[in-house]
């Protein structure tokens, strides 16, 4: 245990110091943060300035944006990417027989990706909504406790729903869009594009029955006090569900994936 932890750290201190090697790293996250922040903000000024968007209150949807915008940097990982290049190298034989788990450089790297992007983006990102735009506190104590209790549920499923898929590249000689299809399912089941009670009540309840929903949306609506005391625990047991019906399949295609192993070059 201790060696896995010392090999963890290690990898993500060697990922961060080369990630800041290059200050145009540092520039280019900062200025994209913020020209994502302004674009946003212009858009939903522009909305409710119609007064079409009645479900909310334009601090509390740019609280919601901006805390999601954070979240999802420890979030969206990018496992089919990561995969599928060892894949096609042929990296991946020599990466399966190490003594150092897989799964673990996989997520030592994507945590490693995580620090650098909070310090260049979401860090900036956060300090200018708060110092021009203004972000609501979590409703209570309580509030934001279970927030992050939720947070880091999501971020299991997150991370399974991403395995699982990635996994699909050891069938695949293209892997290129299953981050794109990943993100799609996230964008449109998950809230991440506009909160669900913005969404129609059919796409709503279709979300309901998704494990999308419940890495994001549900712990930021737990912040924002949209989900009943009562509701949490409820909320809770949901995820828990999930992450037991997820780790059940994710651990099913590994198996699955590594017995169909097809190097494509290398």
């Amino acid at each position: 245990m201790t060696k896995t932890i010392k090999l963890y750290t290690v990898i993500i201190a060697k990922e961060v110091q080369r990630f800041f090697t290059y200050r145009v790293n540092i520039i280019a996250g900062i200025m994209t943060a913020l020209l994502i922040l302004a674009a946003r903000y212009a858009l939903w000024v522009a909305l409710f300035a119609t007064g079409n968007a009645t479900q909310s209150s334009l601090i509390e949807t740019m609280t919601y944006f901006v805390l999601c915008d954070i979240i999802r940097l420890w979030l969206a990982s990018s496992y089919g990417n990561d995969i599928g290049d060892d894949i096609r190298t042929g990296d991946i034989a020599q990466r399966l027989v190490k003594p150092c788990s897989y799964h673990l450089l996989l997520v030592a790297s994507f945590h490693a990706s995580s620090i650098t992007l909070t310090i260049t983006r979401a860090l900036p990102m956060l300090f200018v909504a708060l110092v021009f735009i203004g972000l609501l506190a979590p409703v209570s104590v309580f509030a934001f406790v279970f927030f992050i209790l939720s947070v880091m549920l999501g971020a299991v499923i997150y991370s399974l729903v991403d395995l699982i898929i990635s996994y699909t590249a050891f069938w695949l000689t293209d892997y290129w869009y299953l981050s794109w299809f990943k993100r799609s399912l996230f964008t449109l089941f998950g809230g991440l594009a506009l909160p669900i009670w913005f969404y129609p009540d059919w796409l709503a309840n279709i979300c309901n029955y998704l494990p999308f929903q419940y890495t994001m949306f549900q712990p930021l609506a737990i912040y924002l006090g949209r989900v009943h005391p009562d509701q949490i625990i409820y909320t809770f047991i949901i995820q828990l569900f999930w992450i037991g019906i997820l780790l059940l399949a994710e651990r099913t295609v590994w198996r699955f994936a590594t017995k169909k192993l097809t190097v494509q070059g290398g």
